[in-house]
């Protein structure tokens, strides 16, 4: 599935979709629907014919700086319309944005800005009680000459986003932005993750890509121009990316930006709001049903929750689906490839709550063993992928994409299985997979089990090594308010349920909340497995 000239690669891409970038649908919108209202936070309301002018002099504002053709510019702000129109005003200006998610502190931006050395920076001044401008001048390399504020309060040195805003723009200003725009086939992103090694990469990503896996996202879960959808996740990456900033752009739908997740806040916003579509990750879901209060918030214009960033276990969605009244639809990608699978809304719940669907149109895979051989339909294999979605590099990095396409396809390091539909069933990450005795167990097993307890709110299943058996099967669990449990009674719970007596939690230890990587909502396994290898060196010291 290789393209060797644009021109094959823009037919390709012109099977499946318009080839047009999200900058170029918005300003259609503008042009068409403009005044319908279009982004909505927590501090402005925009429509359509709003988010094109101000995106244009967004646009117009860089290049005024000295911002030429692929300049780069890192942008690290939360779900606010300032990131929405920052995308936007990238696009239109030629620029390369390195898209940082909020959480990242000084030990993960550094290594990014030493490595990708970018000319400017769009922050806010802070975020959650972080001092982001303090922290960035702290290790602001010289290359950064400009550093963008979010917000009214600039600090001295910082230049004022809501000023760049408030310019008007002319007929022939606005006409530069014809001749610097992106094409679909341009990178317009430069995306940061903090991976399983916790070492930030940088992965290049073209438009096409996203936009594509949002097109078909959009046409899996039914969404319609006339629809609301929301982001509790960040709009730079993952199914929020793809279906909410790329997929509302097409179709014109209205989109509402939550900057942060608690779960009666949220469902507030939900209710006022009458969102229809919204992505989350498992956590979420998991402490919305916590709420006590759930059943007093009117959520009836919920339709469809798209699971993604970590796996489902069956019993939490279902029982998100019930309590809900919607239905739950997955999209399954890699910030490191792009999107690669998604279920349609209209599949049974098996499906839909049980497998990430289909691989995407545009995309092709491969499921091999260790010697390389395909695996028969049915068996466990390791994922590769290559396609229009999934053609994502690592940013001037090419040992790292050879390493990761050494067959032409990308190595996932997933391992996973085809039901007889041809529907992905995960079953997890390749080093996670513990090694008990000789036995694999599979942690995304043992937590889809324990997630039925009543009294677990969230669970994560890791391995510890041990001298006699490899590696023990070890759980990190968060109770439900009020709850307390032992490692007795779990496993009295997973003897009634069936499952193996080799899976069974050794150990066990509970905490407030499970730890995410810093890029997102994902639990870090990495940090549960270097706590759990810390407790036990001091139990035998």
């Amino acid at each position: 599935m290789r393209y060797n000239t644009p021109e094959e690669l823009t037919r390709a891409i012109a099977r499946h979709m318009p080839l047009m970038t999200a900058a170029d649908f918005c300003d259609r919108n503008g042009r068409v629907i403009g005044d319908r209202e279009a982004l909505v936070d927590r501090h402005r309301r925009l429509s359509w014919s709003q988010v094109s002018d101000f995106s244009d002099r967004l646009a117009l504002g860089l290049i005024g700086l000295g911002l030429r053709e692929k300049s780069l510019v890192m942008v690290q702000l939360p779900n606010w319309t300032e990131l929405f129109l920052a995308r936007l005003a990238a696009e239109k200006a030629g620029l390369s944005l390195i898209t940082v998610t909020p959480t990242f502190r000084r030990t993960e931006l550094a290594p990014i800005l030493e490595f990708a050395r970018p000319e400017a920076a769009i922050i806010p001044r802070q975020f959650h009680g972080f001092d982001h401008y303090g922290s960035l001048e702290e290790i602001r390399p010289p290359e950064l000459r400009h550093v963008l504020v979010a917000g009214e309060d600039v600090p001295a040195g910082g230049i004022s986003i809501e000023e760049i805003l408030s310019r008007p723009t002319s007929e022939s200003e606005r006409a530069m932005l014809k001749t610097s725009r992106h094409s679909v086939l341009d990178s317009c992103q430069i995306a940061t993750t903090s991976g399983s090694t916790g070492i930030p990469k940088c992965v290049e990503v073209p438009l096409y890509t996203r936009l594509l896996t949002g097109w078909i996202h959009s046409q899996r879960f039914g969404v319609t121009p006339g629809e609301t959808l929301a982001a509790a996740t960040s709009i730079v990456t993952g199914t929020a990316d793809a279906l909410v900033y790329n997929g509302g752009c097409q179709l014109g739908c209205r989109i509402v930006l939550l900057d942060s997740f608690e779960a009666e806040e949220s469902c507030a916003i939900l209710e006022a709001e009458r969102v229809n579509v919204i992505p989350m990750v498992p956590t979420m879901m998991a402490r919305i049903l916590a709420l006590a209060n759930l059943g007093g918030f009117d959520l009836s214009s919920i339709r469809t929750v798209v699971n993604h960033g970590s796996n489902l276990p069956y019993s939490l969605g279902s029982q998100f689906e019930q309590a809900v009244g919607c239905s739950i639809v997955q999209g399954y990608g890699s910030v490191d490839c792009g999107g690669i699978a998604a279920t349609f809304v209209h599949s049974a719940s098996e499906i839909r709550l049980g497998t990430v669907g289909p691989i995407l149109d545009g995309n092709d895979f491969q499921l091999l063993d260790d010697k390389g051989r395909e695996v028969p339909g049915g068996e466990v294999g390791r994922l590769f992928v290559r396609g229009l979605n999934t053609d994502a590099r690592y940013f001037n990095n090419p040992e790292l994409n050879a390493r990761a396409r050494r067959t032409g396809y990308f190595d996932t390091q997933e391992l996973c299985r085809l039901d007889d539909q041809g529907n992905l069933i995960l079953i997890g990450r390749e080093n996670d997979m513990i090694i008990r005795g000789g036995q694999n167990v599979f942690p995304a097993d043992v937590e889809a089990v324990l997630i039925e307890h009543p009294k677990i709110l969230e669970v994560a299943v890791v391995g510890a090594t041990d001298a006699e058996m490899g590696e023990r099967v070890c759980a990190f669990v968060v109770c439900r308010a009020g709850e307390t449990m032992t490692l007795s009674e779990v496993a009295s719970f997973l003897g009634q349920k069936g499952l193996a007596r080799f899976k069974w939690p050794e150990r066990m230890e509970f905490l407030d909340s499970l730890p995410k990587v810093p890029s997102g909502h994902k639990i870090d396994k990495k940090r549960l497995r270097d706590e759990m290898e810390k407790g036990l060196k001091q139990s035998r010291s």
